[in-house]
C-alpha cells in the first residue's frame, strides 16, 4: 500500500496508561481543569461591576466556553490519544506548528501551575501569620524580595509533593479525588446559593445595580470583565490530552463535556448571584477582593458557612494544581518523545504508566518558581493560552478541508457554516481582549509577545542541537480513519497500516 503515512506525520509517541476513566472522574478532570468554583469572581465585580459581571459569566460560555468545548469534543473524538491538541495540531498541520502548540501550552501551564499552591499557602497565612511570605525563617532572598526561600516556600514545597505524588500514581487517582473534592466545594455553594437568593428578594436588592462601576466606560468594564472570565473558562480542551486513558474515549468525553459545562456555568453564576445578593459592598462594588465568598459565607450563614467555604477554597487550589498537573504533562512527554526535549522526560512509570519524566520536570520548575514573585508573568500567560488555542481553531478547520471524510463520531453541526461560526465567535472575542490588553496593559501584552516568540525560536534551535536526526515516536493511530478518499488509517497500535 502506498501512501501509509504523511512524511510530515511520522507516528508520533505512544500515549500512556490504561484506558480507566469513566464518565463522572471526567466530569471532575473538566471541573478542575476549567474551574474549581467561583473563587476569582471579586476581582470581577470590582473591576467591571456587578451586571456586566452576571452578563459575561452567561455571555462567554455562549460565545468562547461553549465553542471550545465544541471543537475540542469533535478532534477528540476524531483523534483520541495521550497528548490531545499536540497530535491534532501536528496532524493537521505538521511538525512546526505542533511544536509551537506545545511549548506555548507548556510554558503557560508550568506557570499558571505554580499560582495554586501560592495562593493555598497564602490561604493558610490568614490562619497561620508566620507562614506568610517574607516572614518568617527567611533563608533567601534575592533581587529585592523578588527571590525569597523561607517558611512561605517551605510550606509550599511541602503540599506540591504529596499532589504531584497522587499524579504519579496516574489518572484514575486524581480523577476519582476530584470528583470528591468537586461535590465538598458545590456542597456549601449550594446553600450559599439558596440562602443568598431569599437574602436579595426578601431585602429587595438588585443584582444587577450598578450595572457598571461608577464612571467607568463600557469598554474598560467589558474588558475588566474578561480579562477574568476568559481566564476562568479557558480549559476545556485540557482534559484531551488524557484521552489514551479513558475508557471509549469519544463517548466517555462527549458525555462528561454535556454535564460539565452547564455544571460550570451554574458553579460560576449561581454563588455570584449569592454574593452580590447578600448586600456585601452594596453600593460600592469596587470594594470587593479576593476571598470575599468567605466573607459572604459569614453574612449569610454565620460562621460554619465561613469554615465550609474557606475549606472549599483549599480544596480548590488542591484540585486545580492536581488537575492541571495531570492534563499538562502529557504536552512536554509528547515533545520529548518526538526528541525535541531531552530523552528522559518520555520516560514512563512502568508501575503507574504515567509521564513520570515530564512529571518530575514540571513539579521541579513550580518548586522553583514558587519562591519567585512572577505575578505579571502570569497575567501574561492567559494571552499566550489564548494564541494556543487560535493555532487549535486553525488545526479544525484544516482538518475539516483536509480530510472531509474522516471518521467523526462527534461532529460540529452545521457543515463548514457551522464549522466557521464556531471558531468566529470565540475568535472575535480572543482579539478584543488582545487588542484591549495591548491598550491598557501594554508591558503584559508585550511580555506575552516575547514568549511567544520564544516559542518560534526554540524551533530551529531544539531540532538541530536536540532532535538531530531521532525521527518522531511511534503513536497507536488504529482508532483515527481519514476516510475512503485518503486512506483507511494512520496505523495500527503495531505502527501498520
Amino acid at each position: 500500500m502506498t501512501e501509509l503515512i504523511p512524511s510530515d506525520l511520522t507516528q508520533s509517541a505512544r500515549g500512556a496508561g490504561k484506558r480507566a476513566i469513566g464518565v463522572l472522574p471526567l466530569v471532575g478532570i473538566f471541573f478542575f481543569t476549567v474551574s474549581g468554583g467561583p473563587f476569582g469572581l471579586e476581582a470581577s465585580i470590582s473591576s467591571a461591576g456587578p451586571g456586566m459581571t452576571l452578563l459575561m459569566i452567561a455571555l462567554v460560555p455562549i460565545v468562547f466556553g461553549v465553542p471550545n468545548a465544541l471543537v475540542a469534543a469533535e478532534l477528540s473524538a476524531a483523534i483520541p490519544v495521550n497528548g490531545g491538541y499536540y497530535y491534532w495540531t501536528k496532524v493537521a498541520l505538521g511538525r512546526f506548528p505542533a511544536f509551537v502548540f506545545g511549548v506555548w501550552n507548556s510554558i503557560g501551564s508550568v506557570l499558571n501551575l505554580s499560582l495554586y499552591p501560592i495562593l493555598l499557602v497564602d490561604y493558610l497565612a490568614t490562619w497561620i501569620p508566620d507562614i506568610a511570605r517574607g516572614k518568617g525563617l527567611v533563608v533567601l532572598s534575592m533581587f529585592n524580595g523578588g527571590f525569597v526561600v523561607d517558611l512561605h516556600w517551605i510550606v509550599t514545597v511541602a503540599l506540591i509533593i504529596p499532589m504531584a505524588y497522587l499524579n504519579y500514581r496516574g489518572s484514575k487517582a486524581v480523577s476519582d479525588y476530584s470528583v470528591g473534592m468537586m461535590v465538598l466545594i458545590l456542597g456549601p455553594f449550594a446553600v450559599l446559593t439558596a440562602i443568598g437568593v431569599y437574602h436579595a428578594i426578601s431585602n429587595g436588592i438588585d443584582i444587577l445595580s450598578p450595572f457598571t462601576i461608577p464612571g467607568q466606560s463600557v469598554h474598560s468594564s467589558v474588558a475588566g470583565a474578561l480579562s477574568v472570565i476568559v481566564w476562568l473558562y479557558l480549559g476545556f480542551d485540557g482534559p484531551s490530552t488524557v484521552l489514551g486513558e479513558v475508557s471509549d474515549a469519544h463517548r466517555t468525553y462527549t458525555r462528561a463535556l454535556i454535564i460539565s459545562v452547564p455544571l460550570i456555568i451554574a458553579a460560576y453564576l449561581l454563588p455570584t448571584i449569592a454574593a452580590i445578593g447578600s448586600g456585601l459592598h452594596r453600593g460600592s462594588p469596587a470594594d470587593w477582593l479576593q476571598g470575599d465568598f468567605i466573607v459572604v459565607g459569614k453574612i449569610l450563614g454565620g460562621s460554619w458557612l465561613k469554615v465550609l467555604i474557606s475549606l472549599g477554597s483549599a480544596l480548590s487550589l488542591v484540585g486545580l494544581f492536581m488537575a492541571i498537573l495531570l492534563t499538562s504533562t502529557r504536552i512536554p512527554r509528547a515533545l520529548a518523545a518526538d526528541a525535541y526535549l531531552p530523552r528522559w522526560m518520555a520516560r514512563d512509570s512502568r508501575r503507574f504508566n504515567t509521564p513520570v519524566g515530564a512529571l518530575l520536570t514540571s513539579s521541579t520548575i513550580v518548586v522553583i518558581l514558587s519562591a519567585v514573585d512572577f505575578s505579571s508573568i502570569l497575567r501574561a500567560t492567559v494571552l499566550l493560552t489564548l494564541s494556543s488555542i487560535l493555532l487549535e481553531f486553525v488545526a479544525f478547520l484544516v482538518l475539516r478541508w483536509r480530510y472531509p471524510q474522516m471518521r467523526r463520531p462527534v461532529r460540529v453541526p452545521g457543515g463548514w457554516p457551522g464549522a466557521v461560526l464556531v471558531v468566529a465567535l470565540p475568535t472575535a472575542m480572543i482579539l478584543y481582549l488582545a487588542w484591549s490588553t495591548a491598550v491598557d496593559q501594554t508591558a503584559t501584552f508585550f511580555t506575552s509577545l516575547t514568549v511567544a516568540l520564544l516559542g518560534v525560536a526554540l524551533y530551529p534551535i531544539c531540532r538541530r542541537f536536540v532532535k538531530g536526526l531521532r525521527p518522531d515516536a511511534e503513536m497507536d493511530y488504529s482508532n483515527v480513519e481519514l476516510g475512503p478518499d485518503r486512506w483507511a488509517r494512520f496505523g495500527s497500535q503495531e505502527g501498520e497500516v
